[in-house]
């Protein structure tokens, strides 16, 4: 069972991953290949998340300007013109006398306010400036979870390309294996059992085959989600293995990641100004039991205004000052106080919650880094010794001291240490990307470094550094 055919195919297989998956293209077209930063690009145009962000950012940063005119003068134009008619009766000695009117009446003023004490206002105010603040963090956070998510469904639409690529080579081999074996046993040097044994076993790696094509158009229909329709079915560029070197960022230490991501991550930092917008409305609800004054100018010209000004016409110029007390509401300041004071716990809450399993995201992000030279290490080994052990196992079965059924073992371990090869470089890839992003430090420059492993080049590789390291996220968050 050393069929050329057989150990061709696995050679290639090994050659793919080794490479970090080159991609299969079952219609074999010469559709231009798209990186990681020609999808990202495509991604930031189209995306629907990103560009929802983008204008729940514009609506949101209204909220300053929403709160600084309850502090503003507020000037009004007011105008009215009107056709009446009025009956008037009077009681005299003599009985009564009726006295019809008709006429027409005018009235056109500007009045002109300024608050001079307002509690609520001012905590309105408050509250939209600190709304306005998160607006532009969570769209900060927004934009770099950008990065994150395109990585994240990129790699696993080159990991369902690998998975495909390895289970083709693996069909091909095994199909070889059931010609050798039909042959053995025609020539009497084989068992009936190994055929079907191996036969068996091609018909389960076809139905992992079937299983790896619905895997890979699944992937690419997630991408495609993200980056949109103008991505096409364009085959994506492979990752460069040897790139991961530059990736090498291991100054600081755990400790040191989560210090930063508690002062720059733009997520807490953006519900830290909801829970200071959600004390200021709380505030402004309280404010509701205190009085408020302001100042008024106001320009009038009248005419006709009433029965007994009718032909009198009034231009009145007043300044003045309004006092206002609440007395009785029906309790509707206590509600509304008890209500916000109740969502002000509950924002608090909240940024605790968000940021142990930011934390929490973080940690797992950094051991996973820190592991993944170890692990890919591990992992290029496991696949070479498979590779060996299958080539040995086929030699000892021809010496009859190994059986099909042992080779068919060999396969499977091979194809599992090539496949968790693959997923282990790419996990580094997306880990290392999401450290930064849950530290808040993830910018622009770290997704071209990210860009370079995929271009048709590969980067150069430092004088020192891990080989690479990296983890999956779901990310988002």
């Amino acid at each position: 069972m050393t069929g050329r055919a057989g150990a061709s195919a696995w050679r290639l297989a090994v050659r793919v991953l080794a490479l970090a998956g080159a991609c299969a293209w079952p219609d074999g077209s010469g559709a231009q290949v798209l990186d990681f930063r020609q999808v990202y690009d495509m991604a930031a145009v189209a995306d629907p998340t990103w560009l929802a962000a983008q204008a729940r950012e514009r609506a949101d940063s209204e909220e300053l300007s929403l709160g600084r005119s309850g502090l503003l003068p507020n000037l009004s134009y007011r105008y009215t013109r009107a056709r009446n008619w009025s009956q008037a009766r009077q009681q005299a000695v003599l009985g009564t006398s009726t006295q019809d009117y008709r006429y027409s009446s005018y009235a056109s003023g500007f009045t002109l306010s300024q608050p001079l004490f307002d509690a609520a206002a001012f905590a309105q105010y408050r509250e939209g400036q600190a709304r306005a603040d998160a607006a532009g963090l969570t769209l900060e956070r927004a934009r770099q979870a950008l990065a994150v998510r395109v990585l994240q469904a990129y790699t696993d639409v080159l990991y369902a390309d690998d998975a495909l690529a390895l289970a083709r080579a693996q069909e091909r081999a095994l199909r070889e294996d059931a010609r050798r074996a039909a042959r053995f046993v025609a020539g009497g040097e084989g068992t009936r059992t190994d055929q079907v044994e191996v036969e068996a076993r091609a018909r389960i790696v076809q139905a992992q085959t079937i299983e790896a094509q619905d895997f890979a158009r699944d992937a690419r229909n997630v991408l495609r989600a993200i980056a949109g329709p103008a991505m096409g079915s364009a085959p994506l560029a492979p990752l460069h293995a040897a790139g991961l070197d530059v990736l090498c960022d291991g100054a600081r230490d755990l400790a040191a990641w989560r210090a930063l991501a508690l002062s720059r991550n733009p997520e807490l930092a953006a519900q830290r100004e909801l829970v200071e917008a959600s004390r200021q409305r709380y505030r402004a609800a309280r404010a509701g039991h205190y009085p408020t004054v302001r100042l008024y100018a106001r320009q009038q010209l009248t005419d006709s205004n009433a029965e007994n000004q009718i032909g009198q016409r009034y231009d009145t110029s007043t300044v003045g000052i309004e006092l206002s007390i609440p007395l009785y509401s029906g309790g509707h300041t206590s509600a509304a106080s008890a209500q916000a004071l109740a969502q002000q716990q509950e924002a608090a809450h909240e940024l605790q919650a968000s940021t142990r399993a930011m934390l929490d995201d973080l940690e797992r992000q950094y051991y996973t880094v820190s592991s993944s030279r170890r692990r890919i290490g591990a992992y290029r080994q496991a696949a070479e010794a498979a590779a060996e052990r299958v080539h040995a196992t086929r030699r000892s079965v021809e010496g009859g001291e190994r059986t099909n059924l042992d080779v068919l073992d060999a396969q499977r371990q091979q194809y599992e240490s090539l496949r968790d090869l693959a997923r282990a470089r790419y996990d580094y890839l997306l880990a290392w990307l999401s450290l930064r992003w849950q530290a808040g430090v993830l910018s622009q420059a770290d997704v071209v470094r990210v860009g370079t492993l995929f271009a048709d080049a590969p980067p150069a590789r430092p004088s020192r550094g891990p080989t690479g390291r990296h983890q999956h996220t779901s990310g988002q968050k």
